[in-house]
């Protein structure tokens, strides 16, 4: 009788003791999730699941053979990346404005190093030294520099400095990191940094004057560098005279219409894709042209559909009264990240020259999903709610 005196109490206690851990407010755990925004921490879980279903049975078991002879060596490095990269996502979402204000010149001197260090150290493929290989992976330094250059920039252009001090210390970091892109060369990088630094000063709410000064001091470093680098350039120039010729588009760009038009508006069903396996880089570049044999363009709309309204959301949030390292960080990185897929998708359908640009959480490849995972980390804890 006495026992079950004691498990009874005891019983009671345990019940009361999960009653009040549900109803703790100071949990850490649950204050975390409830700052978050639920929109696009929704979105964002739709896009990788999108993600991981779509490019795994499309492209890696192909690719993998072809590159490994083992069909499952890129798809369990794929799932290695996304896996990490979640870790990645929630670990940056925990801390606050403050944090990356005060630790946005290490991540920038840290990134920037390793950029540096391709130049010296680089793994150099088709040409160009662009990845440092870290055994497991070759990882591409400049992935990292963007973000962290961003939360640099963001911490200038929102101090209390006269805009003069602003740009001119803004515009010599800018300068180092396309002066290094060039050296390695990466054209379309380095051309994706001015526009996130331009992008910046327009948010910052300069005057017209000065986005005319800053207009005109772009332009002359632009004409400087392709004047120094007018050799390189050739090449670049002849790439877009071949790419406008109608007569003279690519093989891949062939291939990715192609595989297209071949999967129509609902596609041709799962492992039915025959084309896929005619385009280079199906996996990465080209990923939406293998989606869309298999899927139709019907995937390729809703997954733009989900990422358009993900960041969005990110632009509504900026409307509030939020701080201004808030909203240029957000503002940028939305920025960032809409372009690059914008380039993916012109390239897939020959709006613009193949750049080598993929799209996040789609393609496979270390860097693009690891600090994809950066930013919308970054990106969900800006935009957290006060508890």
């Amino acid at each position: 009788m006495i026992n079950i005196k004691i498990l009874r109490k005891e019983g009671k206690y345990l019940k009361n003791m999960l009653i009040n851990f549900s109803r703790d407010s100071d949990s850490f755990i649950i204050k975390w999730l409830r700052s978050l925004d639920k929109i696009i921490l929704i979105l964002l879980i739709l896009w990788i699941m999108l993600g991981l279903i779509f490019v795994t049975t499309t492209t890696l078991d192909f690719a993998s053979t072809k590159l490994y002879n083992n069909p499952k060596t890129l798809v369990n490095k794929y799932y290695l990346f996304i896996f990490v990269s979640l870790f990645i996502i929630l670990f940056f979402s925990i801390f606050n404005e403050s944090f990356y204000q005060e630790f946005a010149k290490f991540f920038l001197i840290f990134s920037l190093s390793l950029l540096l260090l391709t130049l010296i150290f680089g793994v150099e493929v088709k040409g160009s030294k662009r990845w440092i290989n870290l055994f497991f992976f070759n990882f591409q330094p400049i992935e990292l520099v963007k973000p962290s250059l961003i939360i640099f920039l963001a911490g200038i252009f929102s101090s209390e400095k006269s805009f003069i001090a602003k740009f001119s210390f803004s515009g010599l970091v800018v300068f180092i990191t396309v002066f290094t892109l060039l050296l390695q060369p990466d054209y379309t990088q380095a051309l994706i940094v001015l526009l996130v630094w331009f992008t910046i000063v327009f948010v910052s709410g300069i005057s017209l004057v000065n986005i005319i000064l800053s207009l005109g001091i772009v332009t002359t470093i632009m004409i400087s560098i392709l004047f120094f680098f007018k050799e390189n350039f050739s090449y670049i120039f002849l790439r877009f005279e071949k790419w406008i010729s109608s007569s003279d588009i690519s093989y891949q760009s062939e291939k990715s219409i192609d595989a297209i038009k071949h999967g129509g508006f609902f596609g041709q069903g799962i492992g039915e894709g025959i084309l896929k396996e005619k385009i280079p880089e199906a996996h990465t570049d080209y990923v939406l042209a293998s989606i869309s044999e298999e899927y139709g363009i019907i995937a390729i709309i809703f997954i733009l559909i989900i990422v358009f309204t993900l960041f969005i959301r990110v632009f509504a949030i900026c409307q509030n009264e939020i701080s201004n390292f808030k909203k240029y960080c957000l503002i940028s990185l939305s920025t960032l990240t809409l372009l690059q897929i914008f380039i993916n998708v012109g390239v897939t359908i020959n709006l613009i020259p193949s750049t080598g640009m993929t799209f996040s959480f789609l393609s496979y490849g270390g860097s693009s999903i690891l600090t994809s995972a950066f930013i919308m980390g970054i990106i969900l804890a800006l935009t957290k709610n006060k508890i």
